[in-house]
C-alpha cells in the first residue's frame, strides 16, 4: 500500500466513489468501517447539511473521510441556448399535456467560501474535486488543515495540470467510468483512453500516487489497475449495489436485473458527459446534443419531465460503469472485504 494510504489510516487502499443522488453518509461510514476511504459527495449538500453529515460519520467511525465537490464554473441563464433546449422537450411536453417551463436550480452546487468553512472545521481526510480545482486559495485553506487534497483526471494532460497545482495524488477516471466524467481542460469525454491505458500513462509521469477509476468491479480489476501502476482503486458502481445505497428502487432493479443494458456517455441529463443507462430521451435526441443548455442548468428542463414520468425510466439519468453487471447485493462491509485480498502483495 502507498504510504498516502497508510497515513490516512486505510487498511485496504480503496476509495468509494462519492456518488451524489445515490448515497448519504450510510454508504460512507460502512466502507470506512470496513477499513477503507468512505466518501461524502457535497455537490448537493448545503454547509449544514455537510456538517452534520461529516459529524455523523465521525461519531461513527474513526475510518478515513473523502468529501468531493464539483468545481463547475458558475453558469448564467442564456436565453437562446434555453430556448434550444426547451425546443428539444417541447415534444415531450406537448405528449404530457404540459407547459413548457425553466424552473431555477441550484443544484449542483460548486465549491463556496461557506463551504470551505466547514472543510476546514470538519479537516476530513481528503477532500476531493471533479471537473479541474477550485481556487488557489480554497485549495491552500484545506491543506493547511492536514486535509490530503486529489481531484480527477481524463488525460495525462490534465493529471499533469493537477500535480502542479497542489494535489497530493490523481484519480485516472478511464472512460468505463460510470457517472459524470472529470474532463475540465478538453470538454470532449467521446474519445478516451480505457482505465488500465490512461493509469499507464499517467503512473509513468506523475511523481504523486495514481488512483486507478473506471470499469473496476472485482479483484481481477483491482489486480489490472495496480499492475498498470495505480497506488490504489476508487469503484462506485459496484457500490451503488450496496445495501445502503440510496438508488431508486428502479435504478436498482436495472442493476440487479438479468437483462443487457447498454451504457453511454451522455450530456443531455446534466449538460456535462456522464456514463448511464441508454434510455428514451438518449435514443431520441442522441447521447451527446448540442443543445443541451450548460451544466447545470440542464437539469432543471427536465425536472417537470421526471415528475410527470415517475416511475418510468424515460427522463432520469441511471448511471452506471461499463462493469454494472458485476458484483450481487450485499452491504458495503461485504463489498469491501471481499475486495480487500485484491490488494495483498502476497
Amino acid at each position: 500500500m502507498h504510504s498516502l494510504f497508510h497515513d490516512l489510516g486505510a487498511r485496504v487502499p480503496l476509495i468509494q466513489s462519492p456518488m451524489a443522488g445515490a448515497q448519504d453518509e450510510d454508504l460512507a461510514i460502512a466502507v470506512a468501517q470496513a477499513g477503507a476511504i468512505g466518501s461524502i459527495p457535497c455537490a448537493n449538500l448545503t454547509p449544514q447539511d455537510l456538517q452534520k453529515s461529516a459529524t455523523r460519520f465521525q461519531g461513527a467511525t474513526t475510518g478515513p473521510l473523502n468529501v468531493n465537490f464539483f468545481c463547475h464554473p458558475v453558469t448564467r441563464r442564456d436565453p437562446q441556448r434555453e430556448a434550444l433546449w426547451l425546443n428539444e422537450l417541447n415534444r415531450y411536453y406537448d405528449d404530457l399535456s404540459l407547459t413548457p417551463d425553466y424552473p431555477t436550480n441550484a443544484y449542483p452546487r460548486a465549491l463556496d467560501s461557506d463551504m470551505v468553512d466547514v472543510v476546514c472545521a470538519v479537516k476530513p481526510a481528503i477532500a476531493s474535486f471533479h471537473f479541474g480545482l477550485p481556487t488557489a486559495a480554497f485549495v491552500n485553506r484545506i491543506r493547511a488543515t492536514g486535509t490530503k487534497i486529489i481531484a480527477t483526471a481524463t488525460t495525462v494532460q490534465e493529471a499533469l495540470f493537477l500535480q502542479d497545482n497542489g494535489c497530493d495524488a490523481v484519480i485516472a477516471q478511464g472512460q468505463e467510468a460510470g457517472g459524470h466524467q472529470g474532463v475540465f481542460l478538453q470538454m470532449d469525454a467521446t474519445n478516451r483512453l480505457p482505465t488500465l491505458d490512461l493509469v499507464a500513462q499517467i503512473s509513468a509521469v506523475l511523481s504523486i500516487p495514481t488512483i486507478a477509476a473506471g470499469g473496476i468491479s472485482d479483484q481481477t480489476g483491482i489486480k489490472a489497475a495496480l499492475a498498470a501502476g495505480a497506488s490504489s482503486v476508487q469503484m462506485g458502481t459496484r457500490f451503488l449495489k450496496s445495501t445502503e445505497s440510496k438508488i431508486t428502487p428502479l435504478h436498482r432493479s436495472i442493476l440487479e436485473g438479468s437483462e443487457q443494458r447498454e451504457t453511454t456517455i451522455t450530456n443531455v441529463f446534466t449538460g456535462r458527459p456522464a456514463r448511464g443507462f441508454v434510455n428514451k430521451l438518449i435514443r431520441d435526441i442522441g447521447p451527446m446534443n448540442a443543445n443541451v443548455q450548460a451544466f447545470p442548468l440542464a437539469i432543471s428542463a427536465l425536472s417537470p419531465l421526471k415528475s410527470a414520468t415517475e416511475g418510468s425510466e424515460d427522463f432520469v439519468s441511471l448511471w452506471a460503469g461499463q462493469n454494472w453487471q458485476i458484483g450481487e447485493t450485499k452491504p458495503a462491509r461485504d463489498i469491501v472485504h471481499d475486495l480487500a485480498p485484491a490488494f495483498d502483495p502476497n
